[in-house]
């Protein structure tokens, strides 16, 4: 077995936002690179107010296929409410590009697998860099959220009062996570992240989702996209949105059973069709992939 090592280039933080305080256990970036050199790379991206240590477990499950999987940390998120604050989209997206095209640099292939936001972002690297395979799990292309006042100069002012609202947040133990110590940060985690919305930072993920949106038209990439039937943060629209929009064979697994965390699910069975999934995808041979479109 690979051994996970807590690190990945620094260069692919080059010219984005770099944090004031450091990184909790479950938020560091991590990679799984084998001795000797692979000739496929995945490139894992998480989420909004997200961290590294929810995608171990489909990482662990794509490095024993052989590939090499790399999984940065985006800029404000796993360390304080501060640092998320000071970061822009242009900063998260500054990551995924800087590492997709370094990865392409050192490999014959290189996928992206976006969780949630970090499929906004996989999409974005992948019309970037050149990217022709992609895994968008419970995509966030559209949003049903709270939503912050329009038009921007509205929205400015208002955030310039008022910063964050509280919200309503509280652990869920049914949750179980890969990482080292796993929950060892969710409460730290909570009280920085998951108990406001961020209003600005709310903003900033609308405007990456609707860019997102408007690059699928012209995305030669091949992209499966993986719904949940209990996912209540982004539902199955932004799936089926790829599915009408995407110019690549593309196709949609749509798990009933699965929240919006379908990578460490409460249902177990709904998190092994969507990892089983995500590995089908990207072992597929080209001459034997058949797309499949959901009635």
């Amino acid at each position: 077995m690979v051994k996970l090592e807590y690190t990945v280039p620094v260069t692919w933080y080059k010219g984005v936002y770099q944090d004031v305080k450091g990184a909790v256990s479950a938020a560091r970036p991590f990679s799984l690179v084998h001795t000797e050199k692979a000739k496929k790379a995945i490139l894992c991206l998480h989420g909004y107010a997200g961290y590294p240590g929810e995608m171990v477990r489909p990482a662990t499950d794509i490095s024993e296929k052989g590939f090499d999987v790399y999984v940065p940390r985006l800029p404000g998120m796993g360390t304080t409410g501060e640092d998320f604050m000071r970061s822009r989209r242009k900063d998260w997206l500054g990551v995924a590009v800087n590492a997709a095209r370094d990865l392409k640099a050192k490999y014959d292939d290189v996928f992206i697998v976006g969780h949630s936001m970090g499929s906004a972002l996989a999409i974005l690297a992948a019309a970037e860099c050149g990217i022709n395979r992609i895994v968008t799990a419970c995509p966030a292309i559209s949003y049903s959220g709270w939503k912050p006042p329009r038009p921007f100069p509205v929205m400015l002012l208002f955030s310039l009062l008022k910063k964050r609202i509280p919200t309503a947040w509280h652990h869920q133990s049914e949750y179980v996570l890969y990482y080292e110590n796993a929950p060892c940060d969710d409460d730290y985690l909570g009280g920085e992240y998951w108990s406001w919305v961020y209003i600005r930072e709310v903003y900033e993920l609308m405007k990456l989702m609707k860019e997102a949106d408007d690059a699928l038209s012209s995305l030669d990439a091949d992209i499966l996209t993986i719904s949940g039937g209990k996912d209540l943060t982004v539902g199955d629209k932004s799936s089926l949105e790829i599915m009408e929009k995407g110019r690549g064979q593309n196709k949609h697994v749509h798990i009933p059973e699965c929240t919006h965390f379908l990578y460490y699910d409460i249902d177990k069975s709904g998190e092994e069709k969507a990892v089983s999934a995500t590995l089908d995808w990207l072992l597929r041979q080209s001459s034997s992939f058949k797309p499949f479109y959901p009635s």
